[in-house]
C-alpha cells in the first residue's frame, strides 16, 4: 500500500497546479479509507455484517456507522446504500428482511419514490400484496412518472392477484 501511494504520489507531482492555485495535487491514505482498516463501501459494509452476523448486526452496524461517520466522506449514506443491501436481501432470498432495511430507508428517505418502490417489491415477494399495493401508491403519488410502480399496480388489481 506504502509503494502503491509513493508511485501515485510521485505521478500527482508531474501535475501542474490548476489556476491561481500552487499548491501540488497529493494523495494521502486517508484519501481511500478515511480512517478505516479497510475501505468498503456502506453496502457492502453491511453486507459482510449480514452474511456474517445476521440482519440485526448489519442495521445496528448501520446506525453506528452513520453516528460516526455521517457528514464524512467515508461512507454514502444516501438511499440508495441501504436500497442496495436490501436487494442483496431480496436476492439471497430474505424478502422479510428486504422489507426491516427497506422500511429503514423508507423512514430515512419519505420523500423518495424509489425507496417506496422498492419497499413494496420486498412486500410483493414476502408474500404480502396488500402493503406492496399501498406502497406502489405511494411511490406513485411521490412519483407520478414511476412506470414500474404503475405496472405493479395494474398487474396487483387484476382478478387473478386477489
Amino acid at each position: 500500500m506504502y509503494r502503491m501511494l509513493g508511485d501515485i504520489t510521485d505521478h500527482l507531482k508531474k501535475i501542474k497546479p490548476s489556476g491561481d492555485n500552487d499548491k501540488p495535487v497529493n494523495m494521502w491514505c486517508h484519501t481511500c479509507h478515511h480512517g478505516r482498516p479497510r475501505p468498503m463501501t456502506l453496502d457492502e459494509e453491511l453486507a459482510e455484517q449480514y452474511r456474517t452476523k445476521g440482519l440485526k448486526a448489519a442495521l445496528d452496524d448501520y446506525a453506528d456507522l452513520k453516528k460516526k461517520f455521517y457528514g464524512r466522506s467515508a461512507y454514502d449514506f444516501g438511499e440508495g446504500s441501504l436500497n442496495a443491501l436490501g436487494y442483496t436481501l431480496l436476492e439471497g432470498k430474505d424478502a422479510p428482511g428486504a422489507v426491516q432495511v427497506f422500511k429503514l430507508n423508507a423512514d430515512t428517505f419519505p420523500e423518495s419514490a424509489n425507496v417506496w418502490d422498492s419497499l413494496a417489491e420486498a412486500y410483493l415477494k414476502s408474500g404480502d400484496p396488500k402493503n406492496a399495493q399501498l406502497n406502489y401508491e405511494k411511490a406513485l403519488t411521490l412519483d407520478p412518472a414511476n412506470q414500474n410502480a404503475k405496472e405493479m399496480l395494474k398487474k396487483l388489481k387484476e382478478p387473478s392477484q386477489n
